[in-house]
C-alpha cells in the first residue's frame, strides 16, 4: 500500500515538474515574442521620430521662406504707398501748371522783350513830354512783368514735360509694384497652405510617437509581468525537483534499510544455526543499527 502512495506521489510530482517546464517554456516563448514586437514597435518609434524632425525642419524652412515674402510684401507696400502720394502730388503740381500755363497763355517772351528794347530806344532818342515818357515807363513795367511771366512759363513747361516723365515713370513702377503684390500675395497663400499641411502632418506624427509610447510601456509591463511569472513558475520547479529528490532520497534509504533487514535476519538465522557469518554479516548483525555508512549500506545490497 505504502509503495502504491509513493508511486502516486512520484508520479503526480513528476507531472507538475513536467508542467511546470512545460509552462515556464511557453512563457518563455511569449516573451521572445512579446520582445520581438517590443523591438519592431521601437523601431518605427525611431522611424516615426526621424519622420518628425525631417517635418520640423521643414516648417522651419517653409516658416522662414514666409516670413521673408511677408517682409518683402511690407516693403512693396511701403513703396507702394510713396509712389501713390508722389503721384497724388504730382498732380497736384500739374493741376497748378495748368492754372499757370493758361494765365500766361498767348504771351511771347521775345516778342514782349522786343516790344521793351523798342519803348526803351524811343525814350533814348525821341523828345518827349514828361508825361508820354511817364506812361512809357509804366508800359515798360507792365511789359516786364509780362515778360517774367512768359519766361516762368517756359520754365514751367520745361519742368512739366520733365515731371510728366517722371510721372510715367512712378507709375509703370507703381504697376509693377502692384503685380509683384499680387504674385507675392499668391505665393504666401501657398507657403501658409503648405505651412499649415506640415503641421498637421507634424501633429499626427507626433500622436503617432504617443501612441507608440503608450503601446511599449504596456509591452514592458507584460514583459515584466511574463518575467516574474518564469521567476515564479522556476521557484516553483526549483521546490518540485528538491522534492522528488528528496523523496528518491528517502526511498532508496528505505531499500536500503530493507536490504539491510533481509540479510540481518539471514545472519541471524544462520547463526542460530551455527553456521559460519561472513565479515560483512558481522557488521550487519554487530554493527551501529546494521548501517554504519551510506558506502557500506550501497555495498550490501
Amino acid at each position: 500500500m505504502s509503495n502504491q502512495t509513493n508511486g502516486s506521489a512520484d508520479d503526480s510530482l513528476y507531472k507538475k515538474i513536467t508542467d511546470l517546464r512545460e509552462e515556464i517554456s511557453r512563457l518563455k516563448a511569449v516573451k521572445a515574442n512579446k520582445i520581438d514586437e517590443f523591438r519592431k514597435l521601437k523601431q518605427r518609434k525611431i522611424e516615426k521620430i526621424e519622420k518628425y524632425k525631417n517635418i520640423y525642419s521643414q516648417i522651419d524652412t517653409v516658416r522662414k521662406e514666409f516670413n521673408d515674402k511677408l517682409e518683402k510684401i511690407k516693403e512693396l507696400k511701403s513703396r507702394k504707398e510713396i509712389l501713390m502720394n508722389s503721384l497724388q502730388e504730382m498732380r497736384k503740381e500739374f493741376e497748378e501748371f495748368k492754372s499757370a500755363m493758361k494765365k500766361t497763355e498767348g504771351l511771347d517772351a521775345i516778342a514782349i522783350e522786343k516790344r521793351i528794347q523798342n519803348l526803351e530806344w524811343r525814350i533814348q532818342t525821341s523828345s518827349l513830354s514828361l508825361e508820354d515818357e511817364k506812361k512809357i515807363i509804366q508800359k515798360i513795367a507792365e511789359l516786364e512783368k509780362k515778360l517774367a511771366e512768359a519766361r516762368k512759363a517756359v520754365k514751367l513747361k520745361e519742368k512739366g514735360a520733365e515731371e510728366k516723365a517722371e510721372f510715367l515713370a512712378k507709375r509703370i513702377e507703381l504697376s509693377a509694384v502692384r503685380q509683384q503684390l499680387a504674385s507675392l500675395f499668391g505665393e504666401l497663400t501657398q507657403k501658409r497652405n503648405l505651412l499649415n499641411s506640415l503641421k498637421e502632418e507634424r501633429d499626427k506624427v507626433r500622436s503617432e510617437v504617443t501612441e507608440l509610447n503608450k503601446q511599449l510601456d504596456d509591452l514592458r509591463k507584460q514583459i515584466e509581468e511574463i518575467n516574474n511569472q518564469i521567476k515564479v513558475k522556476n521557484e516553483e520547479l526549483g521546490k518540485a525537483v528538491q522534492e522528488q529528490k528528496n523523496m528518491r532520497n528517502q526511498k532508496n534509504k528505505r531499500n536500503s534499510q530493507e536490504i539491510v533487514e533481509r540479510k540481518k535476519k539471514v545472519a541471524e538465522e544462520k547463526l542460530k544455526a551455527g553456521q559460519r557469518l561472513s565479515f560483512e554479516e558481522l557488521l550487519i548483525l554487530y554493527g551501529e543499527d546494521g548501517n554504519s555508512n551510506g558506502k557500506d549500506n550501497n555495498n550490501l545490497r
